[in-house]
């Protein structure tokens, strides 16, 4: 009996010593440390943007959490394009004029959070628009669609012709070409050349390939004054891109470029001066210069 009691009473003092010394291990005295960690960032955002327009936010992580952080942009490129809210971390356009696709494609920044472990690298793309004078689609954009910046015209760097009749008739039989609104040119063109033949403006406009398309077509009178209205931005680029200016000079029948449009079926042509960007019936006997375009989507 005494030997049992013997064995029983080691074996708890065993047990007592081995918990303590597991306690004493356990219980170092020194607190979890909360570590923080932000997050890298990249969004893809449309060019030309609105100042403050919201680009992102960039996300932190804590181990434990309850530390009040504060972000700040160490570094950006190009500098100045981005500010960020020091207490949520959300980035905003500070200098939309920054925000060009043609001049920074992608936008970069580096930000740190207080007590952060690291740093976050920010990477904004821009996303390209069709915008006027741009050189894109095979030509020179001059109209873009309000609704969808997706789709809109372009015309040729240069004209196709500064002296063409538009047919040989004075006043050709034609059913259907009087529209002269946007959007309208390329079945005016096609219209014209089912019922005259390709001889003239219109197959002139049809036939040019720039850029390898070949839908080009003779502009409507709306779309014609569109170019007037742009006449800066694409002779500026036509420049840039062996191009030549389009004819802008005071009115006379040669200072013209046709439309596609005509004034009534049967009736005569109008032209259209791109400098008093203004629309005069002539008959399609005379001469005048062509410059194509072509719709993009």
């Amino acid at each position: 009996m005494k030997k049992t009691f013997k064995t029983i009473h080691l074996l708890v003092i065993t047990i007592l010593l081995t918990t303590l010394s597991c306690s004493k291990d356990d219980d170092s005295g020194v607190p979890p440390v909360n570590q923080i960690s932000v997050e890298n960032l990249a969004v893809a955002v449309d060019e030309n943007p609105t100042n403050g327009d919201v680009v992102g936010t960039v996300q932190a992580t804590q181990t434990i959490g309850g530390a009040i952080l504060s972000y700040s942009i160490t570094s950006q490129t190009p500098s100045g394009a981005l500010e960020i809210d020091a207490t949520t971390g959300e980035l905003t356009v500070l200098d939309n004029g920054l925000f060009d696709f043609e001049i920074n494609p992608t936008i970069t920044a580096t930000v740190s959070s207080s007590e952060a472990v690291n740093t976050a690298t920010v990477t904004v793309n821009l996303i390209n628009l069709n915008e006027i004078g741009d050189f894109n689609h095979g030509g020179i954009v001059f109209w873009v669609d309000p609704t969808d910046n997706t789709k809109g015209l372009v015309c040729a760097v240069t004209d196709q012709s500064s002296s063409i009749r538009w047919h040989d008739t004075q006043q050709p039989s034609i059913t259907g070409t009087t529209s002269t609104s946007l959007q309208t040119g390329s079945t005016n063109t096609d219209l014209i050349i089912a019922s005259l033949g390709s001889n003239f403006a219109a197959g002139l406009a049809r036939a040019y390939n720039g850029g390898g398309f070949t839908d080009w077509f003779l502009p409507s009178v709306d779309e014609l004054k569109e170019m007037a209205n742009n006449r800066v931005a694409i002779d500026a680029t036509a420049a840039n891109n062996s191009g030549t200016d389009l004819v802008a000079e005071p009115w006379s029948m040669s200072n013209g470029y046709w439309s596609s449009s005509q004034q009534s079926n049967g009736g005569s042509v109008y032209l259209v001066n791109l400098l008093t960007v203004g629309e005069n019936g002539a008959f399609a006997i005379n001469f005048a210069s062509v410059r194509a375009v072509r719709a993009f989507e």
